[in-house]
């Protein structure tokens, strides 16, 4: 029940917070989401570097999936959830304007999610409930 309420984009700003904060870096001090991971020739001549801003934001995804699907669920438990998740949200935009390390386009994309989490949830569970609770039409 504890594991319902946690809002999961928590793992992801807990990860971009300890590789910021602890210096984690590439040569010539580039960010630890600057550092190309794999680089991946194209049959159109193209390279894809892969770098790990980029990895991180689609594990983010990932677990904004699964928030979505859980919002799917009614109960006090869900409520909660979307409330943390606001919450996180919060925090997350604090770190964005205050904290050294933090302003640049892969954490802004993550500040996004944040945000999106706690209104598409609340959406989805108001949905879900009147779905839920309709009556049918009196004739």
């Amino acid at each position: 029940m504890a594991l319902q309420m946690f809002p999961l984009l928590t793992i992801s700003l807990v990860i971009y917070a300890v590789l910021t904060l602890t210096g984690v870096a590439g040569e010539a001090g580039t960010a630890w989401h600057d550092i190309v991971v794999v680089s991946l020739p194209m049959y159109s001549g193209d390279v894809w570097r892969v770098d790990w801003g980029a990895l991180f934001l689609t594990g983010s995804m990932g677990l904004l999936f699964v928030e979505i699907v859980r919002a799917t669920k009614a109960g006090a438990a869900s409520i909660t959830n979307h409330l943390l998740s606001f919450l996180l949200f919060v925090v997350a935009l604090l770190l964005f304007i205050l904290a050294p390390g933090f302003g640049n386009s892969v954490y802004f994309i993550f500040l996004m999610m944040t945000f999106l989490d706690p209104m598409a949830g609340l959406v989805v569970t108001t949905v879900t409930a009147r779905r839920d609770l309709a009556v049918a039409p009196q004739v």
